[in-house]
C-alpha cells in the first residue's frame, strides 16, 4: 500500500506538523509505503523521520498573495509527481494543500481520496484567522470570502471519505459542509518520550504555543499583570514564536512584566519536555481549537492543564481532575485557577498523576496509526 500525504510545509513545528509527522512514521514502521508532498521543510525537523519519503515542490507560503497567484503553478508541480507516483490513497491534510487532492481527484476519480480535518479550512472560514493576516492577504480573504465559501463546499465535496482530529471538528464539518459522515482519530504522543516518573514542581506556569493572533497569550498575559497588580507574584514561560511574539513582548514591557514573563522561542524537543515536566500548570487559552496537542504532551509530562472549554480540550483534559475548563476570554476564571496553583502546589502534582494515567490510556500514536491504517485497508483492494 502507497500513501501519500499533501502537506503544506515543514518549516516549524506545530501540532498538525507533528501528527503528519509521527503517523507517517508509525505507518511506515507497519509496513506501509508513505511518501508526503509539500513546499519545503526544516531539515532539523525532517532528520527524525528518515523512512518517509519527501517531495518538496517549492514556491511562496500561503500567508504572502503570491502564493495564491502562482497557487496553479504549484498544483501542477504537485499533479507531475502523483502521476508519477500512481498512489493507492492521496492523504490531503490541512488547507490548502489540501485542495491539491481535491484537484487531483477531479481527474483521477479512482484514486481515494482520503481528508484528515486539522481545521475547517481556517483562512475561509474562520474570521479570527483571517484577521491575523496580513493587511495585504486580509483585504484579499475578507473581499473573496463568499466567493471561496462556495468554492470550498465544492472542492470538500470530492473526498471519499473524511476524519476528524475531534468530535469538535466532526461538528463544524457538519455546520460548514453539511457532511454528517465523518470518523474522529484523535493525535496521539509518544509516552516514553516523557519522563516516567514525576518531576519536582517548580513555581512558574508555562504557554506553549505558535504565537498566533487567535491564541489568545495576550488573556494570559493580562491576567499575570492583574494578578501583579493585586499583589501575587508569578512566574510565567512562553515557548514558541510566531507573527505576534513582538506585539506580546511589547504588551509583557507595558504590563511592566520584563522580571515575570519571560520568552524564549522556539526550543529543542528534549527542553521543551522538561519545562512541561516542571511546571506548575501548563495554560492553554485558544478559543475553539480543533484539537491541541499541547494539552495532552503536558498531562504526558504529569503536568495540569488550564484552558477554555470549547473545542478539542474538552475531549482530552477531565475537568477538575487533570485540569481545569474555563470559559473564554475569562480572565478572572483564568486568574482564580492560576492562584489555585500556586496556593495549592500538591495539587498540581495530584492532577498531574491522574493527567499522565489520562493520556497513556487514551492518546498514543500507536492507537492513532492503527485507526488509521485500518480506514486505509477499507478503501485498498
Amino acid at each position: 500500500m502507497h500513501v501519500v500525504y499533501l502537506y503544506t510545509h515543514f518549516n516549524y513545528p506545530g501540532g498538525a506538523t507533528i501528527v503528519v509527522l509521527e503517523t507517517a512514521k508509525r505507518l511506515v514502521k507497519k509496513g506501509v509505503k508513505v511518501s508526503i508532498i509539500s513546499q519545503s521543510g526544516n531539515a532539523e525537523i525532517l532528520k527524525e523521520y528518515p523512512g518517509i519519503h519527501f517531495e518538496f515542490v517549492g514556491g511562496p507560503l500561503p500567508k504572502s498573495l503570491s502564493y495564491w497567484i502562482q497557487y496553479f503553478r504549484i498544483y501542477k508541480r504537485v499533479e507531475k509527481i502523483l502521476d508519477d507516483t500512481n498512489p493507492d490513497i492521496i492523504f490531503p491534510q490541512i488547507f490548502p494543500a489540501n485542495y491539491w487532492g481535491f484537484l487531483y481527484k477531479k481527474h483521477n476519480p479512482k484514486i481515494p481520496c482520503i481528508w484528515y480535518v486539522h481545521d475547517v479550512n481556517v483562512m475561509i472560514n474562520d474570521s479570527r484567522w483571517i484577521a491575523g493576516l496580513p493587511v495585504a492577504i486580509r483585504f484579499f480573504a475578507k473581499i473573496s470570502n463568499p466567493i471561496m465559501k462556495f468554492f470550498d463546499k465544492k472542492m470538500v465535496s470530492r473526498a471519499d471519505y473524511i476524519l476528524t482530529n475531534s468530535d469538535f471538528t466532526a461538528e463544524l464539518c457538519k455546520r460548514i459542509y453539511g457532511i454528517s459522515q465523518t470518523e474522529t482519530i484523535y493525535p496521539g504522543l509518544d509516552i516514553d518520550e516523557f519522563p516516567k516518573t514525576p518531576e519536582k514542581k517548580e513555581c512558574y506556569f508555562l504557554c506553549v504555543s505558535r504565537l498566533e493572533y487567535f491564541k489568545r497569550i495576550d488573556l494570559v498575559l493580562r491576567s499575570v499583570f492583574l494578578l501583579k497588580k493585586a499583589g501575587k507574584t508569578i512566574k510565567l514561560i512562553i515557548i514558541g514564536d510566531g507573527p505576534e511574539t513582538k506585539k506580546l513582548v511589547q504588551q509583557s514591557e507595558a504590563f511592566g512584566l520584563s522580571e515575570h514573563v519571560f520568552f524564549t522561542g522556539t526550543i529543542d524537543r528534549e527542553l521543551l519536555i522538561s519545562y512541561y515536566a516542571k511546571a506548575l500548570c501548563v495554560v492553554f487559552p485558544s478559543t475553539d481549537e480543533p484539537f491541541g496537542i499541547v494539552p495532552i504532551e503536558a498531562q504526558a509530562a504529569w503536568t495540569p492543564v488550564i484552558a477554555t472549554n470549547s473545542g478539542g480540550p474538552v475531549e482530552s483534559i477531565i475537568d477538575g481532575e487533570t485540569g481545569f475548563l474555563i470559559q473564554p476570554d475569562s480572565t478572572d476564571e483564568l486568574m482564580g485557577k492560576i492562584l489555585y496553583f500556586l496556593q495549592n502546589p500538591s495539587m498540581a502534582e495530584s492532577m498531574g498523576i491522574s493527567a499522565r494515567k489520562h493520556v497513556s490510556e487514551k492518546f498514543t500514536w500507536e492507537k492513532t496509526s492503527d485507526k488509521l491504517l485500518e480506514v486505509f485497508t477499507r478503501y485498498v483492494q
